[in-house]
């Protein structure tokens, strides 16, 4: 079993989450809406998200919108067209990509069948075949850009299967294998989201959230807004409710990424072969898989790491907020 190794360079960082998949520390948070399904028996994982790309290009463009205002009126026309050629050039690049990734049909889910401890790949091309759960690979790469404006965090989650001829062959950095990368942020939120799939896996489908591709699915996409603004007033209060919440949601155009995530996202694939389909069949309790002595004894000794962690963290904060009483003069 490959243990769990973290490489560190002076602008980036790599942190191995699996093999072996124990605790992060941190809670499951699926900051992609990468749940698709969710029952009892498997996990259904989408790869796909919208809002990265999203918020990117449309940054993007309103950065760009307004220095070719502010050239136009300082610069004169020959520097605005040259500006402009520029931000069609960039700009049209990044949304042309940005287009491609949504007429692209949805792969099919990656999914995680707790009782069997395996995971199902299935590919466009319909290959199909099964990873053993201890042997898949998550890796968060982070990586800082510097620029004149200041540094800038970037990161993922990377998952990593074997093929299916090389099952037992060993990991290295330049293996080649089926994988899969999202973009939900650098260090805590790749932890968050790998947590939603090994908390499944090792915890249980109560530990995880509940699938939600499409944010209030339920709602329309004006009372899902009015819906998160209320949500944020009682536990944010209306200043930051509004202030962030509320101008981001109109600063990024929002309202048009829920439209079009809805409209990627009316019809979920499923896994349909007769070989996915048996495959994906409940179990007897006697004949689950069980987890290795490996990661059994490397779960406890983590468990054991994280509590003493959290009663440090509660003793501190006690010292802290607990102060010596002072005398005064007399």
């Amino acid at each position: 079993m490959t243990q769990q190794k973290n490489a560190n360079g002076l602008l980036w960082k790599q942190e191995q989450l699996s093999p072996l998949p124990i605790p992060t520390g941190q809670p499951p948070s699926d900051v992609l809406g990468m749940i698709w399904r969710k029952n009892e028996v498997y996990l259904d994982i989408g790869s796909v998200s919208l809002a990265g790309g999203w918020v990117a290009c449309y940054l993007g463009t309103l950065i760009w919108t307004v220095a070719l205002v502010q050239v136009l009126f300082n610069l004169g026309y020959l520097m605005f067209f040259m500006f402009l050629f520029s931000a069609v050039t960039m700009m049209g690049f990044l949304w042309y990509g940005y287009v491609r990734i949504y007429l692209r049909p949805l792969m099919p889910p990656l999914r995680f069948h707790r009782q069997r401890r395996e995971v199902r790949i299935v590919t466009p091309e319909s290959e199909e075949w099964t990873v053993p759960w201890e042997r898949v690979h998550a890796i968060s790469p982070s990586t800082t850009m510097v620029g004149q404006f200041g540094a800038a965090k970037m990161g993922g989650l990377l998952l990593w299967f074997p093929y299916a001829d090389q099952i037992d062959e060993p990991f290295h950095i330049n293996k080649e294998g089926w994988a899969v990368m999202v973009s939900p942020g650098p260090g805590v939120a790749a932890m968050r989201q790998w947590e939603c799939i090994r908390s499944f896996m090792e915890v249980g489908p109560e530990a995880v959230p509940e699938p939600a591709p499409i944010h209030n699915g339920h709602l329309s996409i004006w009372q899902s807004f009015v819906h998160d603004m209320r949500e944020g007033v009682r536990t944010k209060g209306w200043l930051r409710t509004v202030a962030v919440d509320g101008f981001l949601s109109f600063l990024f155009n929002l309202f048009a990424l829920d439209y079009l995530t809805r409209k990627k996202f009316v019809v979920i694939p499923d896994l349909t072969s007769s070989e996915a389909i048996a495959w994906s069949k409940p179990l007897p309790p006697e004949q689950w898989a069980k987890p290795s002595p490996e990661l059994e004894e490397a779960i406890a000794e983590r468990e054991r790491d994280l509590e003493a962690a959290e009663a440090r963290s509660k003793l501190k904060t006690g010292l802290t907020v607990k102060q010596p009483e002072t005398q005064g003069w007399t």
